[in-house]
């Protein structure tokens, strides 16, 4: 009789494990075919469209793609600004295959201690992966698609072409998408005619385009920028005595057009920057 029961328990748990098995499998199979194929992205021809909103809800298409007219090739995004986006978003973005796990860990201990989440410590191709598939709603099961995406942005597509993107896609202002929008947005320029101090102002906003937002927020604004100026120092991608120069600036509206511009602090000192 001991033995039928022991043989009976064995074929249970037999049964339960396979059908475990069968479950996750099933799981892993629908998650991965959920996925969307991001080698398109790798075409410089290809077009995505997507719908963004602007800060009333209003929701627009967007063209992500050189369908767009506004859309910028990398090569003609103002160096300034390419690295010191980077330097303020994601300083490993070349080193690292999608994730900077250091960073994660230091928002992750500094959200814990603030008792609230304030940091993402999200890179640069995780930022994409979500702007470009994913909601903005925090759940497990939607850091779990971005972290499959992320892997096969950072698979498919070179680290230039990432950031490409990413620069065409993120916001910048009330319904202002992509680099283009945004220099011409502030400034009435292109990315490529964006000097030191505009690069690195348009850099600042990005975390949160609402809270830098300089045309409310100018104060604000120059706190971040001149948060971004000193990490481009801590990078060596400038020396002290530019980081000192380009701290002393003030940000000015143009009563006529409404664009921004910067007025020195210091006496204009050709060449330095």
């Amino acid at each position: 009789m001991r033995m039928l029961f022991s043989l009976f328990t064995k074929k249970r748990i037999y049964i339960t494990g396979f059908i475990l098995i069968a479950l996750i499998s099933t799981l892993v199979w629908l998650f991965i075919h959920s996925l969307p194929d991001v080698r398109p992205l790798n075409n410089p021809q290809y077009n995505m469209r997507l719908v963004v909103s602007d800060w009333g809800g209003r929701k627009s298409l967007f063209i992500l793609g050189p369908r767009n007219p506004r859309w910028t090739p990398l090569s003609e995004v103002s160096p300034v600004l390419k690295w010191a986006v980077i330097v303020a978003e994601d300083d490993t973005f070349y080193q690292h295959s999608g994730f900077n796990f250091a960073a994660m860990r230091d928002a992750l201990w500094e959200n814990i201690k603030r008792l609230k989440p304030l940091r993402g410590g999200s890179t640069i191709t995780q930022q994409l992966a979500k702007n470009l598939y994913l909601s903005k709603r925090k759940t497990l099961f939607r850091k779990l698609k971005e972290a499959a995406i992320t892997w096969r942005l950072e698979k498919h597509l070179s680290k230039d072409r990432i950031l490409e993107l990413y620069l065409n896609l993120i916001e910048w202002g009330p319904g202002v998408y992509g680099v283009s929008e945004g220099s011409r947005y502030y400034f009435y320029k292109s990315p490529s005619d964006l000097n030191f101090f505009e690069s690195v102002l348009l850099a600042a906003i990005i975390p949160s385009p609402k809270g830098y937002y300089p045309l409310r927020y100018p104060q604000k604004a120059m706190k971040r920028y001149r948060t971004v100026l000193l990490l481009m120092h801590t990078a060596k991608l400038i020396t002290f005595n530019q980081y000192e120069i380009a701290s002393a600036v003030e940000l000015n509206l143009d009563p006529w057009d409404h664009s921004l511009y910067f007025s020195p602090l210091w006496e204009e000192r050709e060449g330095e920057i």
